[in-house]
C-alpha cells in the first residue's frame, strides 16, 4: 500500500443517512475527484439503535496531491457549503489523513 489514506466518519441519525449519502454523491464526490481523490470504499456502521456511522475511504497517490487537493478544497465555495451543510445534521464528524510506513526503513515492526 502506498500513497495517501484518508478516513472520513460522519455519524448521523439513521434516518439522515440515505439524503447525505445522495447529497455527497451529488455535491461533493465530483468535485473531490476533480481534486484527485479517489473514494475507494464507504461503509454504513450501526453505532446505536437510531445512529450510523459512514465511514469513507479516499485514496491519493502521495502526501503531494492530499495538499494540492486540500487546497484546491479551500478554494472552491461548495466543500465549505457541504461540510456546513452536513454539520448541520451531524452528530459528530472526523477526519483522519493516513501514510503507510515503510517498516523496512523504520526497523521492522514493533
Amino acid at each position: 500500500m502506498s500513497g495517501v489514506q484518508i478516513i472520513d466518519t460522519v455519524v448521523l441519525s439513521g434516518d439522515q443517512v440515505a439524503g447525505w449519502l445522495r447529497r455527497w454523491r451529488a455535491d461533493y464526490l465530483p468535485g473531490a475527484r476533480d481534486r484527485g481523490m479517489r473514494a475507494e470504499r464507504v461503509w454504513r456502521t450501526w453505532t446505536a439503535p437510531d445512529t450510523v456511522a459512514v465511514r469513507i475511504l479516499w485514496a491519493l497517490p502521495d502526501s503531494g496531491s492530499f495538499f494540492a487537493a486540500r487546497a484546491a478544497s479551500g478554494r472552491d465555495p461548495r466543500v465549505a457549503e457541504f461540510w456546513a451543510r452536513t454539520d448541520e445534521i451531524a452528530l459528530d464528524r472526523d477526519r483522519q489523513v493516513l501514510e503507510p510506513v515503510d517498516f523496512d526503513a523504520e526497523g521492522g515492526a514493533a
